[in-house]
């Protein structure tokens, strides 16, 4: 990948190079559309330098960046990148295989979705949050409906036991011995054990009497406290359906203000959008591949592209090799790179510490090592 001049200081580590990236003709410009509330595009984007850029955009968007692929196999790939360029933890936000319908007991996707909109709430929301287009065009609670199906608890408050559990039982929750996972309560005396869909772990209440006593989250596996807190929110189970529950939210309702969207391959994430509604049965209240753009791209947005595309936005090229045109021979590489980038920077990223070795004796004899313009760096930070 040409990633500039070979003036400037290589960057020792993966996360360095999106501080680098941003020394580059025109990401300026890119930046400057973006904080103006326009659309930009980025072309050239290959492979990881398409997470690169991201991860170097992200540094500077005020809030949350909501990065959109086409494939759910993808998500990995990315999210393994962008901890790897950023340093900093991926959000993931998942699709349904099928849709869940009123009859759905235990849905660790509804979870998942449910945790993701409660961080998009919070005080700290995430910096990067990565998804799909399936899982943008699958409906989640309004903000209203969230409203209507919570219930708060804090310290001190005057709330009768029995009324707790009645509202637990009603909204679908399982009472149990002991809980293991979200959906579950568990009462014995005074003790109430819930686990809310939307938690990372749960939490045991105490009364004595009406009064809550104290409220901390706990580990169930080992049952070791977590911390104390002064109140919290439990989501009722009903808020995790589907369609069945008429679902009337968008992800995009939830995003803090302003954010921007990253759109990766435009052409691939409308017709995997089609493709989602060709092989989905029921897609009553499912969102369309149109509407669900419209969404995206009334906030600042970027697309993504590897190919030039016309475009009337302002349009930064990433100069970027496909990995696919060098051979496998790892000396005939070296030779190959030698002539490939003739005045520009190298960054190669190793899978550990002996391939780095090996590499690097390898390519030690080669233009680029002797020149001072190649780097060796580990892909995880």
């Amino acid at each position: 990948m040409s990633i500039g001049s070979a003036t400037l200081t290589l960057p020792s580590r993966l996360s360095d190079l999106p501080r680098w990236l941003e020394g580059t003709e025109g990401f300026s410009a890119l930046l400057q559309a973006l904080h103006a509330g326009q659309a930009a595009t980025v072309e050239g984007t290959w492979h990881s330098s398409a997470s690169l850029v991201t991860a170097a955009i992200s540094q500077h968007a005020p809030t949350t960046l909501l990065i959109v692929l086409a494939h759910p196999r993808d998500l990995d790939a990315w999210d393994q990148d962008l901890a790897s360029f950023t340093g900093q933890r991926v959000t993931l936000f998942p699709a349904w295989d099928a849709m869940p319908t009123a009859e759905t007991i235990l849905d660790e996707i509804a979870n998942k979705r449910l945790r993701v909109l409660r961080q998009l709430e919070s005080d700290h929301p995430p910096r990067l949050l990565v998804t799909t287009i399936q899982a943008l065009m699958q409906p989640v609670p309004s903000r209203e409906q969230l409203s209507q199906q919570r219930r708060r608890l804090r310290v001190g408050q005057e709330i009768a036991l029995e009324s707790v559990v009645a509202w637990l039982i009603e909204q679908g929750f399982q009472r149990m011995e002991a809980i293991e996972i979200p959906g579950e309560f568990s009462q014995r005396g005074g003790i109430l054990d819930v686990y809310s869909p939307d938690a990372e772990a749960p939490y045991r209440i105490e009364f004595i009497g009406d009064e809550i006593e104290s409220i901390r989250q706990f580990s169930a596996d080992t049952q070791r406290s977590l911390g104390d807190v002064k109140a919290v929110e439990i989501v009722g189970q009903a808020s995790r359906h589907g369609h069945g529950d008429g679902l009337r939210g968008h992800l995009c309702d939830y995003l803090p203000p302003r954010s921007w969207t990253a759109l990766v391959e435009l052409g691939d994430l409308e017709e995997a959008g089609k493709h989602y509604l060709e092989r989905t049965a029921d897609i009553t209240g499912l969102f369309s591949v149109p509407s669900v753009f419209k969404q995206l791209v009334s906030i600042p947005s970027v697309r993504l592209s590897s190919m030039p595309i016309a475009s009337l936005e302002t349009t930064y090229q990433m100069r970027a090799e496909s990995v696919e045109r060098f051979s496998g021979d790892v000396t005939k590489v070296r030779d190959e790179l030698d002539a490939a980038a003739s005045s520009d920077v190298v960054v190669i990223a190793c899978h550990n510490e002996a391939e780095k070795k090996r590499l690097g004796d390898v390519f030690a004899s080669g233009k680029l090592a002797q020149s001072g313009r190649l780097r060796l760096s580990l892909i995880h930070i």
